[in-house]
């Protein structure tokens, strides 16, 4: 019999997991508390329990008889996805590690008590009130204790912008519970990559893209980095050094960082595939299947791993949005010509021209995405300017 994988969440971003694992010959099962998201359809059964509900979730885990539990794109699953794993035996990373990777006060204060760089920061409820005096060393950043794709966080730099924003960020918080970091001014980067039997096996750094503040979504990655290879050896001690002091051995990760001209901060870091349609750029720009692999290593199978991370060609995800509110109007005849360019891998446009649309604050408000090629850096960024530019996405 086919072996059974169950995907936690069925949006755009588990599509990609839901396919390959059904080409692969896996039967698929999702559950998330959406009927509607797309991933549902291309499932062979799903269900309407909510990804946090753990005992819900294992209840449908063993109906099923499933042999692996991922949870993709998706950092508020993952620690659903191990207590599963653990109850059944299951490939998965340790539940511990899971709870404190994806717990952003919880990271906070691992790294602080294991003497990693950490931003100062301070946990918060609606009863908190930030010392007038903390905002002269500059922006600190507000954001929900466990959330993901940047719902809820913005950069503050007073006491009244921190106010004005507390009630939206709790908003995100399934505990009512915040954190208030210091801002790190620096180089964004994001590190996808396979930690296999304890070591870090494949490691691809990305340079971050995000949208203006006072918020931080991303908005696109560009490979390869620019970052100078003394920053990427330090980044990597830090992550060897972490999953180390987590007992995480096997899985496929993802990582926010910053670099300061002092030292690289981690700011996120989570056992899972990234969002933002990173591995769909991975598998354009170095020719490996990411999602292939995260499926396999699910069910306890083998699957190769490339000797190293080598980028093929400059590439970049551009994810698309705009900054009003409104209904969504752009070029049609353009976007058809663009997807017509030899430097254009795929352009997709989420939402009908006509139909209401917010500003890309978050993940939830993004409008499409687009992967490009360049013949170099340079290149590349001329050629994101020029899809932009013909597109004119704006809201009316």
């Amino acid at each position: 019999m086919n072996k059974t994988l169950l995907v936690l969440a069925a949006s755009r971003y588990q599509i990609p997991v839901i396919t390959t694992a059904r080409r692969l010959g896996y039967r698929v099962v999702t559950t998330d508390n959406v009927p509607a998201n797309p991933g549902h359809r291309l499932a062979d059964v799903s269900y309407g329990v909510d990804t946090t509900d753990r005992l819900g979730v294992l209840r449908i885990a063993r109906q099923e008889h499933i042999n692996g539990v991922i949870a993709a794109c998706t950092d508020v699953a993952v620690p659903t996805a191990a207590y599963v794993a653990e109850q059944l035996g299951l490939p998965g990373v340790p539940l511990a590690g899971a709870e404190v990777l994806c717990d952003k006060i919880a990271f906070r204060e691992f790294l602080r008590a294991h003497g990693l760089p950490t931003p100062v920061a301070y946990p918060f409820t609606s009863e908190y009130e930030p010392a007038p005096e903390i905002f002269r060393r500059g922006a600190w950043i507000s954001k929900p204790d466990r959330s993901s794709g940047s719902k809820g966080v913005f950069i503050v730099r007073s006491p009244a912008e921190f106010r004005q924003r507390q009630p939206e960020t709790l908003s995100f918080s399934p505990t009512g519970r915040g954190i208030l970091e210091e801002f790190i001014v620096g180089t964004q980067g994001t590190c996808e990559g396979v930690l296999h039997q304890g070591e870090l096996a494949l490691a691809y750094v990305l340079d971050r893209q995000t949208v203006e503040p006072p918020y931080t979504a991303t908005c696109g990655h560009y490979v390869p980095t620019t970052l100078p290879g003394p920053s990427q050896v330090r980044l990597f001690e830090l992550l060897r050094a972490i999953w180390q002091l987590l007992g995480i051995t096997d899985t496929v990760f993802d990582c926010d960082f910053v670099v300061a001209p002092d030292e690289v901060y981690i700011l996120e870091m989570t056992p899972r595939l990234g969002g933002n349609s990173i591995s769909t750029l991975l598998h354009q720009a170095a020719g490996f299947d990411l999602i292939e692999y995260a499926v396999r290593q699910a069910c306890g199978e083998p699957a190769p791993l490339p000797s190293q991370a080598d980028i093929q060609r400059p590439t970049a995800i551009v994810l698309l949005g705009i900054a009003e509110s409104g209904r969504l109007e752009y070029d049609q005849a353009e976007a058809a010509a663009l997807r017509r360019e030899a430097w254009v891998h795929s352009l997709t446009i989420d939402v009908p021209a006509g139909e209401p649309v917010w500003p890309f604050i978050h993940g939830r408000h993004r409008l499409g995405e687009a992967v490009v090629f360049g013949r170099d850096r340079a290149d590349l960024e001329a050629r994101v300017r020029e899809l932009k530019q013909r597109l004119r996405l704006r809201a009316i």
